[in-house]
C-alpha cells in the first residue's frame, strides 16, 4: 500500500510539471505563433487540403475514404507523438498549442493525399502506390517542411519514413477495399 501511495505522488509530480510545461507553452505560442505567418500558412494548409478534397473526391466513395482517412488520422498522430515523445522530432508554427503533433499534417495532409490517391488511378497495384506515396512524402513531402521550418528532426531520417508511410497507404487502401462497404446499405 505505501508502494502505491509513493508511485502516486510520482505520478501526480510528473503531470504537475507537464501541465506547468504546457503552461509555458501556451504562453509562447500566443506570444510568438498565434497570428502570425506560420499560424495563418497553417491554418491555409488545413483548411485548404479539405476544401480540395470536397470538391476533387470520388463522391459516391466519400464514406470509404474518410473511413481511411480516419485511420491515416489515427495511426498518423499516436507515430507522431512516439516520435515526439522519444526526442526523434518536433514542430514549430503549430495552429494550436498541442503537444506534439502539428495538426495541418496529421489531420489535413496526410488522409487527404492517402485518400486522393487511393481514388486516383485505382488500376495500380496498392503495393506500388504505397511504395510511391512512401517516397514522395518522405523525400518530397518532409524536406519541404524541414526548409520552411515546420518540421525539426533531431534523430530522424528520411527513409525511415519510407516504409512507414508505405504500410499506412497500403493499409488505408486495403480498408477501403473491404467487402463490408458493399453490403451496408442493401
Amino acid at each position: 500500500m505505501v508502494e502505491k501511495v509513493e508511485e502516486r505522488g510520482k505520478l501526480e509530480n510528473l503531470i504537475n510539471q507537464f501541465q506547468h510545461l504546457h503552461a509555458e507553452y501556451t504562453k509562447i505560442w500566443l506570444d510568438d505563433v498565434f497570428l502570425h505567418l506560420d499560424w495563418w500558412i497553417s491554418l491555409i494548409i488545413s483548411v485548404g487540403t479539405w476544401i480540395f478534397w470536397f470538391f476533387y473526391r470520388k463522391k459516391e466513395s466519400t464514406h470509404r475514404l474518410l473511413y481511411a482517412g480516419a485511420f491515416a488520422m489515427l495511426i498518423s498522430v499516436i507515430l507522431c507523438y512516439i516520435g515526439s515523445a522519444l526526442g526523434l522530432w518536433y514542430y514549430t508554427g503549430k495552429l494550436t498549442p498541442s503537444i506534439p503533433a502539428w495538426f495541418p499534417y496529421n489531420l489535413c495532409l496526410l488522409p487527404v493525399s492517402v485518400m486522393f490517391l487511393i481514388q486516383a488511378k485505382p488500376h495500380i497495384a496498392s503495393w506500388k502506390k504505397g511504395v510511391f506515396y512512401g517516397l514522395l512524402t518522405a523525400f518530397v513531402g518532409e524536406p519541404l517542411f524541414v526548409w520552411t521550418g515546420y518540421y525539426v528532426m533531431t534523430g530522424w531520417e528520411y527513409i525511415y519514413s519510407v516504409p512507414i508511410y508505405a504500410i499506412i497507404f497500403i493499409f488505408c487502401d486495403w480498408l477501403t477495399k473491404r467487402d463490408s462497404f458493399e453490403g451496408v446499405y442493401k
